[in-house]
């Protein structure tokens, strides 16, 4: 996105200096002229900066990488996004990204004095603070909390006992060094293994979705440009129509990813769009 920015820049220069030399070669040095000449000076086209967008979240969010960015990609708004994040993830024009497969929000959020073991693949990983400030980015897309309902050795302890505080520190971070960024944060998916007639059996999971939809409320009420997507309700309501998921029951099979993206992309335009409700509307619409 740099470089067309750079490009859209310089065409406008190039027309302005055109500009200029037409009208000197046929100016008559009178009042109107003069103003006719210093009018070209005025850029063209002013060029329009780029929307740094970044996308947080875990291995959910790293296989989705392809499908959304393929459907971002197709909207009118398309054009104006700089995907940004600390990592670079596969063959893409544009391969930024903050999705951190095997993370929890506890790691992500790494809370001082909390004693947070990381996965034993990380060297200098970093954490939310640290991206923040190394990309600056004017909207942040979170989907975290799956990988606190798990705990190994390699990968760390299972925090989903304090897995609120976890996302209400992610989201504090991030606001405190972007006060003007947009955060959209969704709602932790369902495991496919407790979903039961249509209902997320996981209590722990859903109290946490509806303390994320309560703090985005509240934050929103304070003027903050905070934006709840309910993509668990969306994905459990996808799932009466066939499987989304893949075999592993928490991953998404091609289908499922296609939705999720086709979810992430509508909240994005609703935002960009300037939104006037923090909630958005879960029903889907193709690009």
């Amino acid at each position: 996105m740099a470089i067309q920015n750079q490009i859209r820049r310089f065409l406008s220069i190039e027309k302005s200096i055109e500009c200029v030399t037409e009208k000197i070669a046929n100016c008559r040095w009178g009042n109107s002229s003069l103003a006719a000449i210093l009018l070209c000076f005025l850029p063209v086209g002013t060029a329009t900066a780029a929307t740094k967008v970044m996308s947080l979240g875990d291995s959910l969010c790293a296989s989705n990488i392809a499908a959304l960015r393929s459907q971002v990609a197709h909207t009118k708004f398309g054009s104006a996004i700089d995907w940004v994040g600390t990592k670079k993830d596969g063959a893409y024009t544009d391969p930024d990204n903050e999705c951190h497969g095997g993370w929890s929000a506890a790691q992500v959020l790494q809370q001082p004095k909390s004693n947070v073991r990381l996965p034993s693949w990380e060297k200098n990983p970093g954490g939310i603070r640290d991206w923040v400030q190394a990309t600056k980015p004017d909207v942040v897309l979170i989907m975290l909390g799956t990988n606190d309902f798990f705990g190994s050795d390699a990968r760390g302890d299972n925090t989903s006992g304090f897995l609120t505080k976890s996302l209400q520190g992610i989201i504090d971070d991030i606001l405190l060094l972007r006060p003007n960024a947009k955060v959209i944060i969704a709602s932790i998916p369902p495991f496919k293994w407790d979903i039961q007639k249509g209902a997320d059996a996981n209590q722990t999971k859903t109290t946490a979705n509806a303390f994320l939809k309560q703090r985005v409320t509240k934050l929103s009420a304070q003027g903050k440009r905070i934006f709840f997507l309910d993509m668990h309700a969306s994905i459990l309501a996808r799932s009466k129509q066939g499987d989304i998921f893949s075999s592993d029951g928490l991953h998404f099979n091609e289908q499922g990813n296609r939705f999720i993206a086709q979810e992430w992309t509508r909240a994005l335009k609703t935002v960009l769009q300037r939104a006037q409700t923090p909630i958005i509307p879960t029903t889907s619409k193709n690009y």
